[in-house]
């Protein structure tokens, strides 16, 4: 969770396991994530750009892994092994790397929101939620080391 852009850490059990049990079963969907970065890299010519010459098939399981660390981290203690991961992944995505400017992870919270909607069949507003709180974490930890 966040507060006017503060990490949060420690989300309750329930929303992670909400996100969890989410994401399992898009994950059990073929198309899922593929069918996000399609929406995703066709958002914008800046998105686009930031995903030229990617091979997309390495970064849906980069995402798969990652979306698994998030909700792991998020709840997590400082310290662990899903916390540890997190410092990498702000640096690969900050300013002197892939430069992933700060407001494009709401567009990336809003294209996962929008493909979990088409593909989890027990999708609803407490699942959104989850989703979007777990998710927060993650891009507020990438903003504040952009």
């Amino acid at each position: 969770m966040s507060q006017g852009g503060r990490i949060i850490w420690g989300m309750s059990s329930q929303t992670t396991d909400l996100f969890l049990h989410s994401l399992k079963r898009c994950l059990a969907v073929p198309a899922f994530l593929d069918d996000f970065y399609d929406r995703f890299v066709g958002s914008s010519e800046e998105v686009r750009e930031k995903f030229r010459g990617v091979d997309l098939k390495r970064q849906v399981r980069m995402l798969e892994d990652s979306l698994y660390v998030v909700a792991v981290a998020a709840q997590g203690e400082e310290g662990s092994p899903a916390r540890g991961a997190l410092p990498f992944l702000a640096a690969r995505h900050s300013r002197k790397d892939l430069d992933i400017r700060p407001e494009l992870y709401d567009v990336w919270i809003a294209w996962i929101a929008e493909t979990l909607r088409a593909h989890d069949s027990e999708f609803g507003p407490d699942i959104e939620t989850a989703w979007r709180e777990t998710l927060t974490v993650a891009a507020n930890y990438m903003r504040e080391r952009y």
